[in-house]
């Protein structure tokens, strides 16, 4: 039987009938609206984070209609992720998604082909042109690390501000000779002045070792995600006044709240802005006990033995579903962008097993045996 769905209008939903006016009071006819999202390639991506890049997208699309400008998706590569840990000496150091290999392909490039063949399709479904930017040459940018060093020059209210219950401000460094890292560094090691700051750190193999960070140089420094959320803020006010370009980002629902509040805002001020991107946040999918439907728990703890199987990963829901099923949860997050009612709430998997089936009954009965060795 056909369960009834209920969209309550809540907080902004109240406000608007259209998503696109949400963005009216920034918007000053910029030559280019621009939709940034990011995204660690540490796997083939589940269904949270499949639907957020949707939601990107149909937002992307939806604006370009509304507003008639000329829009464009920004996809922040985080590829600075941990892939695996190391044991050196009783010190437990990690290299990331660049730096971690397997069969001589980095698991950067491995897991990027899945959110490459993504992004494609997308951007053909909604005629929305789209950028993949990674994580090293994000750390480049000279407003990046501009807002590194001014906050090291305040660390100690940072610290408090984006490390609460921590000792010191989080940056990690890698060894530029192998990228290996340190996994959790208690003492930040630097000097910092106005103009510059330097890390120090140490690799188990080829021994101490000096990072620099000024506005202009490149040398890489690897930023945990408080400082990422933060430095990116400033990049986007600092290259749309440059550009006469309009960057809205958009995230995942679990990023909203008092860490966008607190980590981003605050910050923000903190370092002298009077005004703040557009932050829109897609709804988040949650598991039965309405807890966000975690890939990394997944991955970590083989969580979810009772959850669909096609839900974990891009692959398993292909093999599943097929390109129909996509064109499915396509349709299904327009209706999101069409309506501030769909849009500002969260989802569970349960919604969208009853979705899938309700939509593809034919194959589900025939492929129930197939999805139950998906669920084991």
């Amino acid at each position: 039987m056909k369960r009834e769905v209920f969209y309550p209008p809540i907080g902004i939903a109240h406000a608007t009938n259209k998503l696109s006016d949400l963005i009216l009071y920034k918007y000053k006819n910029q030559k280019k609206i621009i939709i940034n999202t990011s995204a660690q390639p540490n796997s083939s991506p589940h269904l949270g984070t499949i639907t957020t890049l949707m939601t990107v997208f149909a937002l992307a699309s939806k604006i370009r209609d509304d507003l008639k400008v000329e829009t464009e998706v920004q996809f922040d590569e985080l590829e600075n992720s941990p892939a695996e840990t190391i044991e050196y000496n009783e010190e437990i150091y990690y290299k990331d998604q660049r730096h971690s290999f397997y069969q001589q392909e980095s698991k950067e490039q491995i897991n990027m082909k899945r959110f490459n063949k993504i992004l494609e399709k997308l951007s053909v479904f909604a005629n929305i042109p789209y950028s993949v930017r990674s994580y090293n040459e994000f750390q480049k940018n000279r407003y990046i690390r501009k807002s590194l060093i001014n906050i090291v020059n305040d660390k100690e209210y940072f610290k408090e501000l984006l490390f609460p219950s921590a000792s010191d401000l989080h940056i990690r460094t890698i060894c530029p000779t192998c990228g290996l890292g340190k996994k959790t560094i208690k003492r930040l090691e630097e000097k910092h002045n106005k103009n510059e700051l330097i890390l120090k750190g140490y690799c188990p193999i080829h021994g101490l070792y000096e990072i620099k960070v000024t506005e202009e140089n490149e040398e890489y420094v690897d930023i945990n995600t408080q400082f990422r959320d933060l430095t990116k803020g400033v990049a986007m006010l600092e290259e749309d006044k440059k550009n006469d370009t309009l960057t809205i980002m958009l995230d995942g629902g679990d990023w909203s709240g008092i860490w966008a509040q607190r980590m981003h805002t605050e910050g923000l001020v903190r370092l002298g802005f009077n005004e703040f991107p557009i932050r829109f946040f897609a709804p988040v999918i949650l598991d039965w006990s309405g807890a966000k439907f975690s890939k990394s728990l997944y991955l970590k703890n083989g969580a979810y033995k009772d959850i669909n199987g096609a839900f974990i990963n891009y692959d398993s829901f292909i093999k599943c579903y097929g390109d129909k099923g996509i064109d499915i949860l396509w349709k299904e997050v327009n209706n999101w962008v069409e309506d501030p009612k769909k849009f500002f709430r969260n989802y569970s998997v349960d919604y969208f097993q009853m979705i899938m089936e309700e939509n593809n009954n034919e194959w589900y009965f025939r492929n129930t045996l197939f999805i139950r060795l998906l669920w084991l």
